[in-house]
């Protein structure tokens, strides 16, 4: 086997130009196959972690449709939707959010945003999810205090909003009390936070919320309630018109969305793959019929049609697993570079993930590409006869 190794070794280096091309179809599509996963792999991480903040033991009630980003007819929840969830059994409180986009106004420059109307509590129960930076959250009697939130303080304004200044929401002054670390997502991190009832009377609406979240009692039987809001609700509302989700629901819907993306991504990118894989064949074929006498002198001194096989199989999987390795390499790279605009653009909640077990998949898959692309050439290599390979010219 060393042999055959140092003999499939020494073919590609006498053909450098050939092998280097041959490699390069490779690195690019494993190079390409790694970002997309390890982009893939870091939503998930970044999602996971969000929902863990968010904690175990709320449920959301939106609208339906509301989450999945298609524009709806929404029917807004009211004060004695929220009393009724309040009296189910297993609910410990009821959060109502009132959530807009709206136009920021400061000191001469203005910029769309998000307005947030919240009771102070609400954002308390997220306090490993909403984190002050600096200053505090407002109190339940203020009705012109904001907390705003991280872009919004450091990058949409070029003077940045600070605690004790004033910002404008839709032509209202608010007093800036609270700036929140960055959240890492940029809706959540471009919104304004304010009372609830001054941002219901800001849209004209008195007893209108967008969303409710519910606090359970006991996280361990949070399906139970979410299926006892959703009977409630049912029959309060006429219809189904809303959705209720648990953690584990938005977990679930979240690895849906996230597995189909990078599926298809993974599919286009393996196009590459396939691409170099034909070239590792061409390359391979070309090779068999430059060496057709070298075949034929190598039988004639006795090697077999299996060492024959062996040598330009150990040639092809030479090529996948040099391509494999610059591959994993440049992938790292792209992958920290898709990272970092990333990061510029959307915020630190964008994560690009590279692991070993990427690594080591990409690796082998290459591997994998450049034997399967060699087996059609090394048969034909393997069943040369010798005295007509000698006459061969």
């Amino acid at each position: 086997m060393n042999e055959e190794l140092k003999y499939a070794a020494a073919n590609m280096g006498h053909a450098k130009l050939r092998t280097l091309l041959t490699v390069l179809g490779i690195v690019i599509g494993v190079a390409i196959i790694m970002a997309i996963l390890a982009l893939g792999a870091g939503m998930r991480y970044s999602i996971n972690q969000h929902l863990e903040a968010l904690g175990g033991d709320k449920i959301v009630v939106s609208p339906a449709q509301a989450m999945s980003g298609r524009p709806v007819e929404v029917a807004p929840f009211t004060s004695s939707d929220m009393k009724a969830v309040s009296g189910i059994p297993g609910v410990k409180d009821v959060l109502p959010m009132f959530y807009r986009p709206a136009v920021a106004e400061y000191r001469g420059e203005s910029a769309d945003v998000y307005v947030m109307g919240v009771e102070p509590r609400g954002i308390d129960y997220f306090r490993q999810f909403y984190r002050l930076r600096e200053g505090r959250l407002f109190r339940q009697e203020e009705t012109r205090s904001a907390v705003i939130g991280y872009r919004i303080a450091e990058k949409v304004f070029d003077r940045k909003p600070a605690v004790g200044d004033v910002i404008k929401v839709n032509g209202r002054s608010f007093r800036i009390v609270g700036v929140l670390e960055e959240i890492g997502s940029p809706e959540d991190d471009t919104t304004i936070y304010i009372p609830l009832e001054p941002a219901q009377r800001m849209y004209g609406v008195q007893d209108e919320v967008m969303m409710i979240w519910v606090v359970v009692d006991n996280p361990e039987k949070i399906d139970l309630v979410a299926e006892r809001i959703e009977d409630v609700l049912e029959r309060r509302r006429g219809g189904k018109d809303f959705e209720v989700y648990t953690p584990r629901d938005i977990a679930e819907q979240v690895d849906r969305m996230l597995d189909i993306v990078s599926f298809v991504l993974a599919g286009i990118a393996s196009i590459s793959l396939v691409v170099g894989g034909v070239i590792i064949m061409n390359t391979l074929l070309t090779s068999v019929m430059e060496r057709t006498r070298e075949i034929g002198v190598m039988k004639a001194v006795g090697a077999s049609s299996l060492q024959v096989l062996r040598v330009f199989l150990i040639e092809a999987a030479l090529i996948g697993f040099i391509g494999g390795v610059l591959g994993v390499g440049l992938g790292v790279v792209l992958a920290k570079l898709i990272e970092l605009a990333g990061r510029a653009y959307m915020g630190s909640g964008f994560v690009v993930l590279v692991n070993p077990e990427l690594m080591l998949f990409s690796l082998g898959f290459a591997l994998l590409v450049g034997v399967v692309s060699g087996i059609y050439p090394a048969y034909r290599a393997s069943r040369l006869e010798p005295v007509e390979a000698l006459r061969y010219e």
